[in-house]
């Protein structure tokens, strides 16, 4: 009886000198964002989105946040200042995003930055990544009127639970991680920007293993998008001498193959397939010319990717992963990455796309 009475003590003993705290001792950090500043000593600024729990969420009201910031040499000594100015534990459990502001991606975002978030243990590896335009604090005060929780609406708007948009393109910490570091395959980062107060997410930010390179406009980044993620749901316009009209595409994919066995002209063929029918048109569709709609498509589409392909190449990066499809289908070691810088700029691209047009669409 003594002994099991010892055991007891024991185990409450140690339940009192865990670390677990309640609920309601806790700061849910919904959002981070990591700033440049113009401070030699403190270079970072950490912003964090706090969620404050409500009883009850009523129709029209938006949860209401706290955003605390701090200026530091290292994410870590931001973050353990930061616990100075709230009055309950941080806790990151719950961060789904991380935003990086602008001046600091055009200048260094690599492992070295991200070093903190792949090393604490509460950030998921799936925690989705953006740049903020102009800086990830303003972004993180947004606070649009149909958000219902903080942070909701970007959650929404990347994991495509919400709005789905062939503008916004999607990247996580576990991918951007591996992208730093591998051969042949590039860094990206959707941009966000503020509109009034919403969000703006229709670019896109290429990298190199070090910073910024470029930022594609909307319609480079559409194709973009369709090109890395190959989504099955967005609209080409087709605008010609003969034929103007929107096409609808429910299907897409394509494959390609590298042909270097010239070294000084190597060709990337692609071939693509789609299906979709017609969204809006500037006049009657006619049967008997299905096949010219159809070719005129064709070739509208296959500019649109040869133009986002050679832009991609001119600024000298490969976040499609050309390079890494190269080196895997090549067994010399590490000549064929030395192959492959040579051979990059020098690529040239041959795009053929085949359409199938169901339907003209439904006219009332």
């Amino acid at each position: 009886m003594l002994s099991m009475l010892s055991l007891s003590m024991l185990f409450v003993s140690l339940l009192s000198g865990c670390g677990f705290k309640d609920m309601d001792k806790r700061f849910i950090v919904k959002a981070v964002g990591i700033d440049k500043t113009n401070d030699q000593d403190n270079p970072l600024r950490v912003s964090l989105k706090l969620a404050i729990p409500s009883s009850q969420i009523k129709p029209g009201q938006t949860n209401t946040f706290q955003i605390v910031s701090d200026d530091a040499p290292t994410i870590t000594e931001a973050v353990r200042h930061l616990k100075s100015k709230v009055d309950k534990e941080l806790d990151f459990s719950q961060s789904k995003i991380i935003i990086f502001g602008k001046k600091l991606a055009e200048e260094r975002l690599n492992n070295e930055t991200i070093d903190w978030f792949l090393r604490k243990r509460e950030i998921q590896g799936m925690t989705f990544m953006a740049l903020g335009d102009p800086s990830a604090e303003q972004i993180i005060k947004i606070k649009p009127k149909s958000e219902r929780l903080p942070g909701d609406s970007l959650f929404l708007s990347f994991d495509q639970e919400g709005t789905e948009s062939s503008f916004i393109v999607t990247e996580y910490l576990f991918d951007f991680h591996r992208r730093l570091s591998e051969k042949g395959l590039d860094p990206y980062l959707p941009v966000i920007r503020p509109l009034n107060d919403m969000y703006l997410i229709d670019q896109v930010a290429v990298f190199d293993k070090e910073k910024v390179k470029d930022i594609l406009n909307p319609e480079e980044t559409r194709v973009f998008n369709e090109l890395s993620k190959k989504i099955s749901k967005f609209e080409i316009e087709t605008r010609t001498d003969t034929v103007q009209f929107a096409l609808s595409v429910s299907k897409f994919g394509y494959t390609y193959t590298i042909d270097d066995s010239k070294t000084t002209s190597p060709v990337l063929s692609m071939h693509m397939k789609m299906r979709g029918q017609a969204a809006e048109s500037s006049q009657s569709f006619n049967y008997s010319k299905w096949s010219l709609y159809e070719q005129e498509a064709e070739k509208e589409a296959a500019s649109r990717y040869e133009k986002v392909l050679m832009k991609l190449q001119s600024i000298g990066v490969d976040p499609l992963g050309l390079g890494l499809r190269y080196r895997a289908t090549r067994h010399n070691s590490e000549k064929e990455w030395e192959q492959w810088l040579a051979l990059y700029p020098l690529l040239r691209f041959h795009i053929e796309v085949n359409i199938n047009l169901l339907g003209s669409g439904g006219i009332k």
